[in-house]
Formats: structure tokens, sequence, C-alpha cells
């Protein structure tokens, strides 16, 4: 299953024309890189690409970075353990808070920053504090 794609929002309208392409999936690349952090790394990473997933938890390599490296640009059900996939399908989702979530917290800085512009702690709560309100979907 695709969750989501850098080339559906590079390609599509409202993206700057004088953004570079890795800024349409720096969004991807952040939810990748919490997921991550939680342990959450499907086993197709965890054992293809150990020390790449351990470069992104610890911020020595963006999420974005890996996202068009290892994963071409698209968030799929393969990037997440059984765990993180049930997580992605309801918050990520087509009825899930995730992007509802994201332009409230940080709307100017999408498809305008690379993900060096975000603050992870703050973007981290962000996710953590719709995890404790049990309400990941519409």
């Amino acid at each position: 299953m695709k969750y989501d794609d850098a080339s559906w929002h590079y390609g599509g309208e409202g993206f700057p024309e004088d953004s570079p392409e890795e800024y349409g999936g720096v969004h991807i690349g952040l939810f990748l890189r919490f997921c991550f952090v939680i342990g959450w790394a499907g086993e197709l990473h965890t054992s293809e690409e150990p020390e790449e997933v351990e470069d992104v938890i610890s911020g020595k390599t963006s999420g974005t970075d890996f996202l068009f490296k290892n994963c071409d640009g698209k968030l799929t059900d393969e990037d997440f353990n059984d765990e993180g996939n049930s997580f992605a399908s309801a918050y990520y989702g087509d009825d899930g808070n995730y992007l509802a979530d994201l332009d409230a917290s940080f709307g100017r800085l999408i498809y305008n920053s690379p993900e060096s512009g975000f603050d992870f702690n703050a973007y981290s709560k962000m996710i953590e504090s719709r995890i404790a309100s049990g309400t990941l979907t519409n």
C-alpha cells in the first residue's frame, strides 16, 4: 500500500516553482523519521540498510534524504513494521489527521523549507499529542 509519494506534491498544483523537488517530500521524510525513532522501521530497511536507519534515527541523515535514496520518494507499507503500518494507515490514511495537523503546526514551511528548517522535537510532540488524544482520524 502506498501512503504518499513526493511526486504527487512536487508535480501537483500549488507547489512553488522555485522549490526543489525534495521539498515535496519533506513532510513524508519527517513522518518516516518519527516512525523510525519510535521503532517502527520495516524489515526491508532494518535488514538491508540498518546503518542508514540508525543514521536517520540519530539525525545524521534526514528522513527526506533517506526517502529519496532508499524509497524512491514513496512512503509505503514496506517502510514500517506491523505496528507502524497500523499507525500510518490510521493517522496518515485518507481519513487521518496527519496533513491537517502538519498544516496547523507547520503550514508556512510546507514546500518551502528543507527538513532542517523544521523543529523535529516540536514535530514529534505534535504527533505524540495526537496519539495521546486517541483521535488519529477525522
